[in-house]
């Protein structure tokens, strides 16, 4: 049950971060968003593993590094996703997210109960379904890349999940590093113009804090076991980021966003129930 609560706590900080990445990224090129945001995290990361006293071990960094640059990848496309589109409509696509882990999980022998299986199921369609809502034009133009970032961060779900389990803090900080240092060569390679204000500068400090938050939550769910429901519970993120838009954006959220949302929640009392 930690586990289930520390894979949520994770989708809650994911969703805020993720929200707060779509804010900035409607006023500053998504590169300085990023760069801004990993750099404060690799300092946390940083804090977080000296003092959990964490080995340097190549293999975990190895697979750490692999996981933060397919987040990266995942989070680029997010976040120029939330800036163009409507963010109650590009934010649920990413629930798919879930969908590699948990092939990866179950190919893997890992047993999944009939009604935890039930619960993955309707989360995951619950939280996709909050999509199926027309949207305007804005909605339409961020809804590709909103369908591109779960391949990134369904690969960022498997290599950390299995690095967690030798070494979370090391393989979170091995992540920020690869991430931090492409997108510095990038930076330097093709300068691009923005500077943040304070306002922006301090969400994208929030938002790299409670990235590497939820990673380190993660890292430490995945490392207790039920690796498909972690996961599930975990992609659920776009939730949060469509409450978010809906509360502070006053973005519509409609009828079948609305039963999307009861799906979703739903589903996770069937998995934690099971």
């Amino acid at each position: 049950m930690f586990a289930l609560t520390l894979a949520l706590g994770a989708s809650v900080a994911w969703g805020a971060s993720d929200f707060l990445g779509g804010l900035a990224s409607r006023r500053l090129p998504v590169i300085v968003v990023l760069l801004g945001a990993q750099a404060v995290g690799l300092a946390l990361a940083v804090a977080v593993w000296g003092f959990a006293g964490a080995a340097l071990s190549p293999g975990v960094m190895a697979l750490g590094a692999a996981a933060g640059l397919a987040e990266l990848a995942g989070f680029a496309c997010l976040y120029r996703g939330l800036a163009i589109g409507e963010m109650t409509a590009v934010a649920p696509l990413a629930a798919l997210t879930a969908v590699l882990p948990v092939a990866l999980a179950v190919g893997g022998g890992e047993h999944v109960a009939a009604l935890e299986a039930g619960g993955m199921v309707l989360a995951i369609l619950g939280s996709a379904a909050t999509a199926a809502e027309p949207a305007g034009r804005r909605g339409v133009r961020g809804a590709g890349l909103g369908l591109a970032a779960p391949g990134g961060f369904g690969a960022f779900f498997a290599l950390l999940g299995h690095a967690s389990e030798a070494g979370g803090p090391t393989a979170v900080l091995a992540g920020r590093l690869a991430s931090v240092g492409v997108l510095a060569i990038v930076v330097c390679a093709a300068p691009r113009g923005g500077r943040p204000g304070r306002p922006d500068a301090l969400a994208i400090a929030a938002l790299g804090a409670l990235d590497v938050a939820a990673n380190l939550a993660y890292a430490g769910a995945a490392a207790g076991g039920a690796g498909a429901s972690v996961a599930v519970l975990a992609s659920l993120y776009p939730l949060t980021t469509v409450l978010l838009a809906r509360a502070l954006l006053r973005e519509r959220l409609g009828a079948s966003r609305l039963a999307g949302v009861v799906a979703v929640l739903g589903g996770i009392a069937l998995i934690s129930a099971s």
